[in-house]
């Protein structure tokens, strides 16, 4: 008999959802095969079975919240009894008032302690690879990832056979979304590989009714009506938790102060705008930020370090962590070394990785141990705020958009030049203003005098 049991997929998690069962209880299934779809803080995972056998009854129901090693479901050799597994009930939700941060320092030990005598005598952490490592590198090796609850292409479904071929496919984010805005995968049309709906299908046929494509709006296209109000109870997802959870911890433990200086990119863009033109790669003016951020580190590793009860740690590597909005909340994907990498190799794993986050299949050392973090809006055409540190970095860096401004040059002439807004925030119990100021005039000579950073 082997048991089924919610991983521990990052060291922050201790908890996770049952998203869907593919299996079950009664099913067959095989080594490898995976079972269920989980949602853990940051990312989707498949749990695969750890022995061939037959599949028990479900401890947990989908949707269901289960604290880390408890048991989900357990796998039966030949011969043996299906019994009722340990329970895995939903998590309680919390009646703490609003505000109060979770205690860091509890470990999945300590939740349901009472109420699970039998517990995991084998490594879970042959679990955690399966769903964190190896599986992943095979989805992403055949493709889009297949809707397991449909059955075999031919084959009649089970129940008397009433039904066959294949359900619709569609990503875990678009069935998410689909769950939350009330909308039926079976009428929408999928644009992705194969058919595939994915959560731009789900947004288009929330907005649009019958999941038809979206119409492209022109610049000029009048603003559309806002939509009545109603009230809307939305379940916490497990991303969503952590978040505020390390908000709390952040803004409430940490001193935070804030420095901003205003930079002069005009000669930047135009370094970009030829590397466009002469290796046909498409960095973004962030790319270029990203690795005058991780040189200007090196001259200050004081800023590049993180704070602990009882010393302080200065990195001996640059990590530099990027915020990512997805449709479940900020996740911050890490460039290692980025220190050590050129624009285009950063402005490509930038990409890559920021696609991965917002299907949820990053792996937890994709977007765990940054030593420094940047958060930029310049997009959104914000041009200055200020960021919440991500523990445990000792800074996070909020970027605005670059534009066209009025500025007097050195001979007191008004010129047109372009600008960007950064802000510092700091962890004053690390850094100190003088020191948090000499880091910015450093990523200023970076900034403003590019070639440094293409040499």
């Amino acid at each position: 008999m082997a048991e089924i049991i919610m991983p521990k997929a990052g060291d922050a998690m201790t908890e996770g959802k049952v998203v869907r069962w593919y299996k079950q209880p009664g099913d067959a299934v095989k080594k490898g095969e995976p079972v269920a779809e989980i949602e853990t803080d940051k990312v989707n995972l498949d749990l695969e079975a750890e022995a061939d056998g037959t599949l028990g009854r479900h401890a947990a129901n989908e949707g269901d919240m289960v604290p880390v090693g408890n048991v989900l479901a357990m796998i039966l050799a030949e011969g043996e009894k299906d019994q009722e597994p340990a329970a895995a009930a939903p998590a309680e939700k919390e009646k703490a008032p609003a505000g109060t941060p979770e205690n860091a320092e509890d470990t999945p030990e300590d939740e349901g302690a009472g109420d699970q005598p039998q517990r995991r005598s084998t490594d879970r952490k042959e679990s955690v690879k399966h769903t964190t490592g190896e599986y992943h590198e095979a989805i992403e090796q055949r493709g889009p990832r297949r809707d397991r609850t449909a059955p075999e292409p031919g084959a009649a479904a089970k129940g008397g056979g009433e039904q066959s071929g294949e359900r619709q496919r569609s990503s875990p984010l678009a069935r998410k979304m689909a769950r939350e805005m009330g909308v039926s995968l079976e009428g929408v049309q999928g644009s992705g590989p194969r058919g595939r709906v994915i959560a731009a299908d789900v947004k288009s046929a929330g907005s649009g009714g019958a999941g038809a494509p979206a119409q492209k709006q022109t610049a000029t296209a009048p603003l559309a009506a806002a939509p009545s109000l109603e009230t809307t109870i939305i379940p916490l997802s497990a991303m969503r938790r952590t978040i505020a959870r390390r908000l709390a911890e952040s803004t409430g433990p940490i001193p935070h102060f804030y420095l901003t200086a205003d930079y002069d990119v005009t000669s930047l863009m135009s370094i970009r705008q030829q590397l466009i033109e002469i290796s046909g790669a498409k960095p973004s003016l962030n790319d270029f930020i990203i690795r005058g951020i991780a040189l200007a580190l090196r001259h200050h590793p004081n800023v590049n370090a993180s704070w602990g009860d009882d010393a302080i740690t200065q990195h001996g590597e640059v990590h530099i962590g990027v915020a990512v909005a997805t449709a479940d909340g900020l996740i911050t994907p890490v460039i290692r070394n980025a220190d050590q990498k050129a624009v285009v190799d950063i402005g490509t794993e930038v990409r890559a990785l920021a696609e991965k986050a917002k299907n949820r299949r990053l792996k937890p050392d994709e977007y765990q141990g940054s030593t420094f973090t940047i958060s930029n809006l310049g997009a959104w055409g914000i041009e200055e705020f200020t960021a919440i540190i991500n523990p445990p970095n000792a800074a996070i860096l909020a970027i605005g958009t670059a534009e066209p401004r009025a500025v007097v040059d050195a001979n007191r002439q008004v010129t047109v030049r372009d600008r960007m807004k950064v802000t510092l925030s700091c962890d004053h119990r690390i850094i100190d203003g003088a020191s948090g100021a000499e880091f910015l005039r450093t990523l200023r000579q970076y900034i403003e005098q590019p070639l440094r950073l293409v040499v």
